[in-house]
């Protein structure tokens, strides 16, 4: 029960009643902030609030696995088991969820009124399935939301369909086969549309909840105006995504003369359609007003757009530098303690760790200011949570590379309204006795508060 129950929960519970959403909260903020209310994470709450605490959570998210079968390009191999063994090259992750789970989750089932399957694709999962299992065993209603990538329509998945109240949500990415598989690598447009349409009769026959979702990046603006006009006619919701990280697919990461070019198109689309669209026409213009309020912003900031653009620069030459398949080991530390903010500290500025086959951490001294006994035999995930909660919460990837058996990023911690500490990460396979390394350091410090 620590996780409803504790002091970190606590914590967020009173920042949340003081309107204070800068303690973990500052991405949704960001959105609502940007007009993008229904596109937040926060307005999927809206229908369980409560006066008081209460005794049992009536809303979980479960993303569990990462078992997927695409390669989306604005995803990582932290998201997508595809792209961790084809794109990155790494080892799987181990899974962490079984039966002692399954029973420490059995006494907060008869309390949801909706449980979120997300991560991964959720009906690859086998760990969902048996928590849908146990929810037909136990004579549950619970509603089970589902986000999807489409591809999958199996006896399996429709015999849990039949037998709890699902509501679906289907991200999609374009209108096209060109848009569709550039985006979603891995998955046949045809194949998708022939599902989209079972899951459309499914909801026609149970009266459920059917919506897409729409990722909105510089590779599909073109065609938003469209998939509009396709839910409108299937009578389905958009959800807006925006697309932020990898920079490289971002229409906010774009020069404004580019970025005026894409949104003037769209303008003129959203022009010929007016009148077309009832359940997504505020999708539309609150798009259109976020990227019109963000140019202007650009126009009348050219300096500090300018030094982003060449700092974004830097830090994907430093990425694309670290990744060369042909670099020793002593080579890539001579690297990141070139770009260290910390060089006189020698060797000592760049942080090495070696993971077993179970990627949890068996050796290393320090990451990052984090010391060895907070990290060793824990699993590599927890590094970055961990820099989070001590340095800040807001977490950007600002440049990435992934391939030949490494993933490299730059990263930001921080939180809002404040100048971020950014470093250098990496994981790299390794031969026996390791399974990966990780490598890190510091490149720019955060500064003091006042």
């Amino acid at each position: 029960m620590e996780m409803w129950r504790g002091e970190r929960i606590s914590r967020l519970r009173e920042a949340v009643v003081a309107d204070d959403l800068s303690y973990a909260c500052s991405r949704c903020a960001e959105e609502i902030a940007g007009g993008n209310l229904s596109g937040s994470l926060a307005v999927g709450f809206d229908q369980f609030t409560a006066s008081t605490v209460p005794d049992w959570p009536t809303r979980m998210e479960f993303a569990l696995s990462t078992a997927c079968n695409l390669q989306c390009v604005m995803c990582s191999g932290e998201f997508s088991s595809s792209i961790r063994a084809h794109r990155e090259g790494l080892p799987p992750l181990p899974q962490s969820y079984g039966d002692e789970f399954l029973e420490e989750l059995d006494p907060f089932l008869p309390h949801l009124q909706q449980a979120r399957f997300l991560g991964g694709e959720p009906f690859l999962a086998e760990i969902n399935f048996r928590i849908w299992e146990r929810m037909i065993e136990l004579g549950l209603q619970v509603e089970c939301n589902v986000t999807t990538n489409g591809t999958q329509w199996t006896p399996r998945v429709q015999r849990v369909l039949e037998q709890l109240p699902f509501s679906i949500g289907i991200s999609i990415d374009g209108t096209t086969p060109e848009t569709v598989e550039l985006i979603r690598s891995g998955g046949s447009y045809a194949r998708i549309m022939e599902n989209l349409a079972q899951f459309v009769a499914y909801r026609d026959r149970h009266g459920s909840s059917l919506s897409l979702t729409f990722c909105l990046m510089i590779e599909n603006a073109h065609e938003f105006v469209d998939y509009l006009l396709m839910a409108e006619d299937l009578g389905c919701q958009v959800y807006v995504n925006t697309v932020r990280q990898p920079v490289r697919h971002s229409l906010y990461q774009l020069a404004p003369d580019d970025l005026q070019e894409v949104l003037s198109r769209m303008e003129v689309q959203a022009a010929a359609v007016a009148g077309r669209l009832s359940l997504n026409s505020a999708a539309l213009q609150e798009q259109l007003a976020r990227l019109r309020s963000h140019l202007d912003t650009s126009l009348g900031t050219p300096v500090e757009f300018a030094r982003a653009s060449v700092e974004s620069a830097q830090y994907q030459q430093l990425v694309d530098s670290l990744s060369e398949p042909e670099l020793s080991e002593s080579e890539l530390i001579q690297l990141l303690q070139k770009a260290s903010a910390d060089q006189l500290a020698g060797v000592e500025a760049v942080s090495v760790l070696r993971c077993d086959a179970h990627e949890r951490i068996i050796e290393g001294n320090h990451y990052v200011g984090l010391g060895q006994e907070e990290f060793l035999s824990a699993h590599a995930s927890v590094l970055h949570p961990m820099l989070a909660e001590r340095i800040g919460h807001r977490v950007d990837v600002l440049a990435d590379r992934s391939g030949n058996g490494s993933s490299t990023r730059v990263l930001s911690f921080g939180e809002p309204g404040a100048e971020s500490a950014v470093m250098v990460t990496m994981a790299r396979l390794e031969p026996d006795p390791w399974s990966t390394s990780r490598y890190a350091t510091l490149l720019k410090r955060a500064p003091l508060p006042c």
